[in-house]
């Protein structure tokens, strides 16, 4: 993040000061574009309007354009995040959550999956995904109802070999 903050500063200044040196004075103009420049007068005797003298932009006011432009860009991304991701797609909604997920190694995890209010708990393994149990609505929020749920199932205090890890899930959960 600040790598990126980094990166971001020092591009607004280096073309802040690009844009400063655009901010040279001009050459003289050649007698040719001081009469083209000359507001004419018409046979009305009004006179027109004359070119009006262009400035070039500062730099400052470059940069301050480019800052107020990356601020709104910023702000804009962070309010999206924060407020509407519930509404942009891929964003995820609020009807499926993964409240908790432990790693048992070898690429097979243990989670706690919230549906629509209904807690599970799942295994998840190269093979699939099973269901292990359906939690009690009574545990959500008590300390320890992760590892509760995760005990009966299985015995933690001893290893289980792959195999026999297999088979209990087989066994346990027929949903995939």
């Amino acid at each position: 993040m600040l790598r990126r903050l980094m990166l971001s500063l020092g591009l607004m200044v280096g073309l802040g000061l690009g844009a400063q040196g655009a901010d040279r004075p001009a050459p003289p103009p050649s007698p040719a574009e001081k009469e083209l420049q000359a507001p004419l007068t018409l046979e009305d005797g009004k006179p027109t309007q004359g070119l009006a003298q262009e400035s070039s932009p500062s730099g400052l006011r470059t940069f301050g354009s480019l800052v107020l432009v990356l601020g709104l860009a910023g702000a804009s991304l962070w309010a999206l995040k924060k407020y509407g991701r519930g509404r942009v797609p891929g964003g995820g909604g609020g009807k499926l959550k993964v409240e908790e997920t432990l790693a048992l190694g070898d690429r097979r995890f243990v989670s706690i999956l919230d549906a629509e209010g209904e807690r599970f708990l799942i295994a998840l393994t190269p093979q699939g995904i099973h269901l292990l149990s359906k939690l009690d609505p009574g545990d959500r929020g008590e300390p320890g109802t992760f590892d509760e749920a995760l005990s009966r199932q299985v015995d933690l205090g001893r290893p289980v070999p792959v195999k026999e890890m297999e088979a209990l899930l087989k066994q346990g959960g027929g949903g995939h």
